[in-house]
């Protein structure tokens, strides 16, 4: 996990390993080569169930842009999205996961039951980076997410050599599938659906988040009533769409 100084303490912190007097920067991202350090968020979250948001994002046209170019063209080519989301992603606090081809993992825990910053502050500010990333790289990097709040599971696997910490739970394959949806295939730029799951979030905190969504460059249209993906509970969700006449900087 790649971190700054001050949220491996509060990390240290949750897990009673010290005690701070004051709330740092919210969490960074994992890296690979840096898995021991994961250490440090299963110490804090795991074992046991937390809140928070997950997200994917995905290149939208990948497979079609590579095809006939060279494994060393396609990494080229691929390389200014996955730096570009993780940074973004990063910015807005999130950890993220992992990197699957042209696709990126992200987790924002909600902190807000630890003294942390409340996840739903983050959402804006995510939304719009994301916004602001797509926009900078241009339309041959079109993407879209899928987005989900509820509950997840921190747990660390490992085998001969090798350790890491992974997220579990049935909001993690919402993120998954709202990610996939066909619906999103007609949005320009940036698409993306954010969803919960009924037993788990009510229809009030459902809304709020949305507020939050409205505030940042992309609007949303609720799908009514609640849908079954496939493999996932009755869910609600929204379309999420750019709102370029938005004229809110929402890294300020």
């Amino acid at each position: 996990m790649i971190a700054q100084k001050t949220t491996l303490q509060w990390l240290e912190h949750r897990a009673g390993v010290r005690q701070l007097s004051r709330h740092p920067r919210e969490y960074r991202c994992k890296a690979i080569e840096l898995n021991d350090r994961g250490n440090a968020f299963v110490a804090a979250y795991g074992r046991r169930e937390i809140r928070g948001y997950v997200g994917f994002v995905d290149l939208v046209g990948y497979s079609t842009a590579v095809v006939g170019r060279s494994p060393k063209e396609a990494a080229a080519f691929l390389r200014p999205f996955l730096s570009a989301v993780v940074d973004a992603a990063v910015e807005a606090g999130a950890l993220v996961d992992k990197t699957i081809g042209d696709e990126v993992m992200f987790v924002l825990p909600d902190g807000e039951d630890d003294g942390g910053v409340p996840g739903v502050l983050a959402a804006g500010p995510l939304l719009g980076g994301l916004y602001e990333t797509q926009r900078k790289l241009g339309p041959q990097y079109s993407f879209r997410l899928g987005l989900s709040y509820g509950n997840q599971y921190v747990d660390r696997i490992g085998g001969e050599g090798y350790g890491e910490w992974t997220l579990v739970g049935e909001s993690v394959n919402l993120a998954k599938r709202l990610c996939a949806l066909k619906e999103l295939e007609t949005i320009d730029g940036i698409g993306g659906a954010f969803g919960v799951l009924v037993r788990e979030v009510d229809d009030k905190k459902f809304q709020s988040i949305l507020q939050v969504i409205a505030s940042s460059r992309m609007t949303h249209q609720i799908r009514p009533g609640t849908v079954e993906l496939k493999g996932v509970s009755p869910a609600r969700y929204a379309i999420l769409s750019p709102n370029p006449q938005s004229t809110i900087d929402v890294r300020e």
